[in-house]
């Protein structure tokens, strides 16, 4: 699961890692990618409400299978060219992408007993971190051997290989499949009106939603900050935004750990509020701050920022009805989208208002102090 997670994310930001080698032969912008990712993000809500039943007829792995498989499918279309074929393939693509996220919940929900699974479904998140590294290095590896086309067929088949490759264990682990299970409209209002019963999860749905937006708004916002705020050069702010992915990986199974002794929703309580601690840290940098204060604010939002999602995940599931963790963590999923499309371009826009880099900072955490305290009420 953890290799099926790595592939959807990397499938995900391939696009956007090669626009600037797809943009001259297109002839586009680059930043254009950002509406790319829209589309992408668009796709993944829609797609992830209705997955539930999905999971419950066919089995959490065929589902995993069919979301490598229509990821695939998105990244060959847009190989021959054109600017149309590009748009409608982020559409699979997103859709792919994210509906392996509640297959491989729906399985670990299953097979793993409840105590270790903060940290087993921390360590398969893992799988996010490591898809962004191989986006870094596959990409455009890839694209200087092929081509950007070929880099992107390539990729395609690669997604196949892992489609394939999944067959042999199906009979074992799609074992609770249920041929009346509802799909289609029926079986969203059916997840939905499970969601909205459940009081617990409605509490983590909303935190998703700012959590999931704050991630993406450091993930976005990173870099630029650090060139255009603090005069840093491209190489130096890139090398600094990869170690902290990289530093997401332990501090994923570290807070799975944890949770294994703690209650997850304390934890979570924490997390958001290091997530407003690091925004805040981030505020007061300028182009005289020491190198280690910046790598100190950076390190902490993806220590916390960019380090919750196994933990989350792993309490969806154990608050979820027997089985049902796919389908609930589905309809979750598909509230954080909301977050992911609206906090970045809402940062930006306080930006360039004039607002500046550093009320920009704090404004946004502000939400994740709310979140906090919001968790620790709702025990």
């Amino acid at each position: 699961m953890l290799v099926q997670q790595a592939f959807a994310t990397f499938t995900r930001g391939l696009v956007p890692v090669l626009a600037p080698a797809m943009a001259p032969d297109l002839g586009v912008d680059p930043s254009l990618a950002g509406l790319y990712a829209a589309l992408a993000a668009a796709a993944a809500l829609v797609g992830t409400l209705g997955v539930g039943g999905f999971l419950a007829r066919y089995g959490a792995l065929r589902v995993a299978q069919v979301a490598l498989a229509i990821a695939a499918a998105g990244l060959a279309m847009a190989a021959p060219a054109g600017v149309a074929l590009v748009a409608l393939g982020a559409i699979p693509v997103g859709l792919g992408s994210t509906i392996a996220t509640p297959a491989s919940s729906h399985l670990l929900a299953r097979v793993v007993p409840p105590r270790q699974q903060p940290l087993l479904f921390s360590i398969k998140q893992t799988g996010v971190p490591v898809g962004v590294a191989m986006t870094g290095l596959l990409g455009p590896g890839l694209a200087a051997l092929f081509g950007w086309r070929g880099a992107l067929v390539v990729s395609a088949l690669l997604c196949l290989g892992l489609c394939l490759a999944l067959e042999p264990f199906r009979a074992r682990f799609d074992s609770d499949r249920d041929p009346g299970a509802l799909i289609g409209l029926a079986g969203v209002l059916d997840t939905l009106a499970t969601v909205r019963r459940l009081g617990a999860i409605r509490v983590l749905a909303m935190a998703f939603v700012v959590l999931v937006g704050l991630q993406f708004v450091l993930q976005t916002f990173l870099v630029v900050f650090l060139v255009e705020r603090l005069g840093w050069t491209l190489g130096s702010a890139g090398a600094l935004f990869s170690l902290a992915s990289l530093v997401a990986i332990p501090a994923r199974i570290l807070w799975g750990a944890a949770g294994a002794r703690f209650p997850a929703r304390v934890l979570l309580a924490i997390i958001a509020f290091g997530t407003c601690l690091s925004f805040a840290a981030l505020a007061p940098l300028a182009p005289t701050s020491s190198w280690w204060l910046v790598f100190a604010a950076s390190i902490a939002g993806a220590a916390t920022a960019m380090a919750w999602h196994g933990l989350m995940l792993a309490e969806l599931a154990r608050l979820s009805p027997p089985g049902r963790a796919g389908a609930v963590t589905g309809a979750v999923l598909a509230f954080a989208q909301i977050g992911q499309i609206a906090l970045p371009p809402l940062f930006g826009a306080l930006v360039g208002a004039g607002l500046g880099w550093g009320p920009a900072w704090v404004a946004l955490g502000l939400p994740a102090a709310l979140v906090a305290v919001w968790l620790l009420r709702s025990r």
